[in-house]
């Protein structure tokens, strides 16, 4: 850790700000107000540790932990440990803030928040949060914000629906083929598919008695080429998933599908 870094600690901004931002208004029933809870205390503690003491978050993570920067998943331990020093070094210290909390199930939740760097530019993030006993991050996206650019998030819908399309159908094939990314991805319970492997990995869905439907709840525009979305899948029961959608040339492609 650098000197200047250490110094940084110092500053009382270095403390978890819960609030509700006016610009992200979600209006949902599941969709929280945000309120201290364990997983807050935990968030505080790392990140300090992002600030201090990198070998320490280890313990925020568990063997199907995920970690999404700069369009990569790292789902090793190391490899998330060396992207979080390579974030906290171009990003400096950090504040947070959480702007929504998502739960259908006591033991899991999505976090939509923000790291605020000590010069005032700002990482959004979506965290998956699951409680085995103690809450870890099974699943966090950090993408730097852009402001005052063109809101394109209606341009998910089609391929959103797309996908909905295909799954109904029986044809995983075709959502990897028509929907995903070059660079696609879908992580789920620590297993990372990619590419036509990802067919695979949704082989549930061929069964003849198979039906789904996305109902997304919080779709929003990070910069110039993501958003992130957060939704319901109702298949039988609920759940909740995470999309990440990649601008590629004029088309909006998913880079990313986690689901709990």
């Amino acid at each position: 850790m650098t000197k200047p870094l250490l110094s940084l600690m110092k500053l009382s901004a270095l403390t978890i700000i819960v609030l509700c931002s006016a610009a992200f208004n979600i209006n949902n029933v599941f969709a929280q107000e945000p309120t201290l809870s364990p997983s807050d205390s935990i968030q505080l503690s790392w990140v300090e540790a992002l600030n201090s003491n990198h070998q320490m978050l280890k313990q925020f993570y568990s063997a199907n932990s995920g970690l999404m920067y700069k369009d990569t998943l790292y789902t090793e331990i190391d490899q998330i440990l060396e992207s979080l020093t390579a974030l906290s070094i171009g990003m400096g210290a950090v504040s947070y803030e959480t702007i929504e909390t998502f739960q259908l199930r006591k033991t899991q939740k999505f976090e939509f928040g923000r790291y605020i760097t000590i010069d005032g530019s700002a990482h959004y993030t979506i965290i998956g949060w699951r409680d085995d006993g103690r809450w870890n991050k099974e699943f966090e996206v950090i993408y730097p914000a852009k402001f005052n650019i063109k809101d394109e998030t209606t341009l998910v819908d089609f391929p959103r629906d797309q996908w909905q399309k295909y799954s109904n159908e029986h044809r995983p094939d075709l959502i990897v083929e028509k929907v995903f990314s070059d660079n696609s991805n879908y992580f789920n319970r620590g297993m990372h598919s990619r590419g036509m492997e990802i067919a695979d990995a949704y082989s549930y869905m061929k069964a003849d008695s198979y039906s789904i439907r996305l109902e997304p709840v919080a779709v929003h525009q990070i910069n110039e080429h993501a958003i992130f979305e957060i939704g319901i899948f109702h298949v039988g029961g609920r759940g909740l998933y995470t999309l990440i959608w990649k601008k590629e040339g004029e088309e909006w492609k998913l880079l990313m599908d986690f689901n709990f």
